[in-house]
């Protein structure tokens, strides 16, 4: 979805205003909700095109088309500032679902689509973005790779190719993850991100672990970060002059922690964001209008819980004459509702138009018959080929879970035995799109799996084959159905396959928001009833391939001690892993 160019209409807004020409629609008997002044107030909205002409006292305004609000809620559309719509699903679908919710813009960082598929995929997304049902703006990634000391770009980026592609959706780079890099002097890091500088984009931060002089060190070329998790990190941040983007989505849920600060903070410097709306989660939560939903829960004023999916990242973006605003010349996105505390929609409507999902979203050339997945495996996982190389008592890197997301290096001298150790599960990478480089095999402690194992191709950002189990034979069951699939998740047991789900679009996408979600919470329940605790247990499979999070991940290139930025291997004083 494209809108229009204001130099382009501004005319026609000039003389729907000044009654010279007719709205194209008017909604009348509105309670529109001024997010700038913090009013409620009574009000008919005149629409000419896809912009808001004229909010105000109707009776001089005639339009085509009227229709009585009923005394709703009339707010501005909602508005994601940090997403990632290409998780798990397709824009197309994800979208449908973001705008059934209320959330009727979308910046997007599809880092999914691009490392998977290399330009084509990143620009499939763009393609997407220009027809779906939403309004969505390009954030160029920057987690390609996250950090290039230890893992290799699934793809040649060129990011002027990038920008071109985008065109006028562009809008910034992603989440800068390898903060230590920057601030060490990273030559390939610098540049990427001094070419987004120079630019005058957007640059989104990914501050997890920086504090003090290395917060500072980083915040010159990060304008925000979303990895506040308590009071004291969410004030460190805003008093280094970054916007904080409050994380309240399926990864983490930020909110509850953060409160504070939200309640006491010049509200104008905070933005709600999802970083991700696992399909499961959109499908019976809701999209952003569940985030506003639940900080009102928590105790934040209705108004300001608005301000910040709305007139807040239209600020942050630089793109407040467009978005965030019931006012002209604004983009006529906007719903109104029942309850105002309850966040209860009655209708949504965008650029204009009232929203049926019939009448939006041009997918006519768009069709999951013809996908495209990299799966560039030579043979298939034997088990030898994941067997611990020593046969005795060896001193081991073993990653102890702390949560979903975070583990910290135990060094521990255990027995080895036909490739295994008894008490532990084995975790173990199949990169996908070089076939380069050997499996990695590292040891996990604190899954809690007690049979079987799962393998998935949506791990961040490598996006690679990554595997969890408890045992070599359906570790190798699992890694070999999903490479016969050319990507998705697959859980084993017993040598033979439980359940599967295929992600046809880069081993991470498919369509079927219903169908995804009914699998996934499949997949957890298995897990579950296998002994794993974890809220989300695949966020575990998720996370093991993020290399700049405490503490040992896994990488094409092997295992990564995170803080000292290397490979190291399993076996401590070996030469390799």
């Amino acid at each position: 979805m494209i809108g229009s160019r204001l130099a382009e209409v501004m005319d026609s807004l000039i003389d729907t205003a000044m009654s010279r020409i007719k709205a194209d629609l008017m909604i009348e008997n509105c309670n529109v909700v001024d997010v700038v002044t913090g009013e409620i107030y009574e009000a008919s909205i005149a629409i000419k095109g896809d912009r808001i002409a004229y909010v105000g006292d109707s009776s001089n305004i005639s339009a085509i088309k009227t229709i009585d609000a009923k005394s709703r809620y009339a707010v501005p559309g909602l508005i994601d500032a940090h997403a990632h719509p290409d998780y798990y699903l397709t824009l197309f679908e994800m979208a449908k679902i973001a705008v059934k919710h209320g959330t009727t813009c979308l910046f997007a960082e599809p880092d999914a689509a691009f490392n998977a598929m290399g330009i084509d995929g990143f620009r499939l997304f763009v393609d997407w973005a220009k027809r779906c049902d939403a309004r969505v703006y390009v954030l160029i990634p920057f987690i390609s790779p996250q950090d290039p000391g230890v893992e290799d770009a699934n793809f040649p980026i060129d990011l002027d190719d990038l920008a071109e592609i985008a065109g006028e959706l562009l809008v910034g780079m992603g989440e800068v993850v390898a903060w230590s890099a920057l601030i060490n002097g990273d030559e390939g890091v610098r540049n990427k991100v001094r070419w987004a500088v120079e630019k005058n984009l957007k640059i989104l931060g990914h501050t997890a672990g920086a504090r003090r002089q290395k917060l500072a060190a980083y915040a010159p070329i990060a304008s925000s970060c979303h990895e506040a998790i308590n009071t004291e990190q969410a004030y460190e941040k805003l008093r280094n002059g970054l916007h904080l983007m409050v994380r309240h989505g399926s990864i983490r849920k930020d909110l509850y922690d953060v409160l504070p600060a939200v309640q006491k903070c010049d509200v104008s410097w905070i933005s709600l964001v999802s970083d991700g709306v696992e399909p499961s989660d959109a499908v019976n939560k809701g999209y952003m209008d569940w985030v506003v939903r639940e900080s009102i829960e928590l105790g934040i004023d209705p108004i300001d819980a608005i301000r910040m999916v709305t007139v807040n990242p239209a600020r942050y973006y630089g793109m407040e004459r467009d978005l965030g605003i019931l006012a002209p010349p604004r983009y006529a996105d906007m719903l109104l509702l029942k309850d105002l505390e309850k966040v209860e929609i009655d209708r949504v409507i965008v650029g204009g138009q009232i929203y049926k999902e019939d009448d939006f979203g041009d997918s006519s050339s768009y069709s999951s018959s013809t996908p495209l997945s990299v799966m560039n495996v030579k043979r298939k996982l034997k088990p030898d080929d994941i067997k611990i190389p020593v046969d005795d008592r060896a001193k081991l890197r073993i990653a102890e879970l702390l949560s979903e997301t975070v583990n910290r290096e135990v060094v521990k001298e255990v027995k080895v035995q036909d490739g295994w150790v008894e008490g532990y599960h084995k975790a173990v990478l199949v990169e996908r799109f070089r076939a380069k480089w050997p499996p990695v095999v590292s040891l996990l402690d604190g899954f809690g799996l007690k049979s079987g194992a799962i393998a998935s191709t949506v791990c961040f950002d490598e996006y690679n084959i990554v595997a969890i189990g408890c045992n070599d034979e359906d570790i190798v069951a699992a890694v070999n159905r999903v490479i016969e699939l050319k990507g998705g998740i697959v859980f084993s047991e017993n040598g033979e396959v439980v359940e599967e789900l295929q992600l046809p679009h880069g081993g991470v996408m498919s369509d079927g928001a219903k169908y995804v979600s009914e699998k996934l919470l499949k997949f957890e329940e298995i897990l579950r009833n296998n002994g794993v605790s974890f809220e989300k247990p695949i966020n575990v499979l998720h996370f093991l391939t993020f290399v700049t999070l405490p503490d040992l991940k896994l990488s094409n290139r092997g295992i990564v001690k995170v803080k000292e930025r290397k490979i190291v291997p399993l076996v401590v004083g070996s030469e390799s892993g």
